[in-house]
């Protein structure tokens, strides 16, 4: 094997800009670095705490949508120039792209160009949009995809590309037993613009919630939590929050940092009575703990827009997507949200049966543990690497 723990000696190139892609890739940064080999690039705090070299600030990389993409667009040009410089180099071995299209398509076409060896994880969904994005993977040999749903690994063959399946880090979760809480969650994501742009509605839906749970039993109130992703996110919402009810935050409202951990952030989550949640893998959490959601989003206009045109999936939720029909809620908030559709979201939570919602979970975990674990699929990928 290759001395790769020297200073400038040969690396893996990573590249995670999202909280579901850190989540995916910590176990194999983990698996690079026990087998000895030097690993730099993107990727969260719990790939860096597994070994990743960071290139960049994590927090400068989570962005939704195109309306919040063109304000940081010299900003993300800068970082994917790092990226590319050091995809480039002779000295990285190969690359790890996970989800992240925006940076991850762009790397795709030049480890083809270089016939650079790539594995990619979570490639984009063309089940949903822009199927012709397959096309760059065609006759690509140097660059093998690997995808979590069913669906995905379908639309790719239906485009001629080959891809394997990898078990999602969800369907590993073993259920402790919790405390039950009739207090709400609201998750309105893990990008700070888009989740800044979702909370206002958020909250005029749980306080609502709040309303008609009053209605229909007795007891105490639920209180609110709106779950930070990261700690980064923990201020700009309190302060959203506070500047929403004029410096006077309820008591009954509070903010909390998600636990990293998959395995223990989908045991906080299961103790929840309800939650709001904005599309992405919150959506699986969500639906994979068994608790009433409902996914939701509040676009900038320019992606709407885009949507309208472009989309060509039925469902935007994850879940409902797997199965190809309406299991969770999901909604669209265009504009402000009115009162009708602010008292549909409400009964949609009302009204979904906690027994239905644990059929759904099961069947759930049961489609994400299909295939490799991404310590096997990275182990085969770096492989090619060693030398006896």
């Amino acid at each position: 094997m290759q001395n790769v723990n020297e200073e400038n000696s040969p690396y893996i190139l990573f590249c995670a800009g999202e909280d579901s892609g850190d989540m995916i890739g910590a176990e194999m940064v983990s698996t690079a670095v026990q087998q000895g080999f030097k690993v730099i690039g993107l990727g969260g705090p719990l790939m860096q705490e597994k070994g990743l070299q960071p290139l960049w600030d994590y927090n400068d990389l989570p962005v939704s949508g195109v309306g919040d993409v063109v304000p940081k667009y010299f900003s993300l040009k800068n970082v994917f120039e790092v990226l590319s410089d050091a995809a480039e180099s002779k000295k990285c071995l190969g690359i790890v792209a996970i989800d992240y299209p925006g940076f991850n398509m762009k790397l795709a076409r030049l480890a083809k160009k270089w016939g650079k060896p790539m594995l990619y994880v979570a490639p984009p969904q063309i089940w949903a949009w822009k199927s012709k994005r397959a096309s760059l993977f065609k006759q690509a040999n140097n660059i093998r995809l690997a995808v979590f749903f069913d669906i995905e690994a379908k639309a790719y063959q239906q485009m001629g590309v080959e891809t394997v399946r990898i078990k999602h880090p969800i369907a590993g979760w073993v259920y402790d037993q919790v405390e039950p809480r009739s207090d709400m969650l609201l998750l309105p994501g893990s990008r700070r613009d888009s989740a800044l742009r979702n909370l206002p509605s958020f909250v005029t839906v749980a306080e609502r919630y709040r309303n008609v749970w009053a209605e229909r039993n007795s007891g105490p109130l639920p209180d609110v939590i709106v779950v930070a992703s990261r700690e980064h996110l923990e201020v700009p919402l309190l302060v959203a929050l506070e500047k929403l009810y004029d410096g006077h935050l309820p008591s009954w409202l509070k903010v909390v940092v998600a636990p990293k951990i998959i395995s223990e952030r989908l045991n906080f989550y299961s103790a929840y009575s309800a939650a709001l949640t904005s599309f992405g893998t919150s959506t699986l959490e969500m639906a994979c703990v068994g608790i009433p959601f409902a996914a939701c989003i509040v676009p900038d206009f320019l992606t709407y827009a885009m949507g309208k045109f472009m989309v060509k999936s039925e469902f935007l939720s994850l879940p409902n997507a797997i199965f190809g029909c309406g299991v969770t809620p999901e909604f669209i908030i265009r504009h402000k949200l009115n009162d009708r559709m602010a008292d549909a979201i409400v009964e949609a939570l009302f009204q979904q049966d906690i027994g239905s919602a644990d059929e759904i979970a099961l069947r759930l975990r049961k489609a994400l543990d299909v295939g490799k674990t991404s310590s096997e699929l990275v182990s085969e990928f770096l492989a090619q690497f060693l030398k006896s």
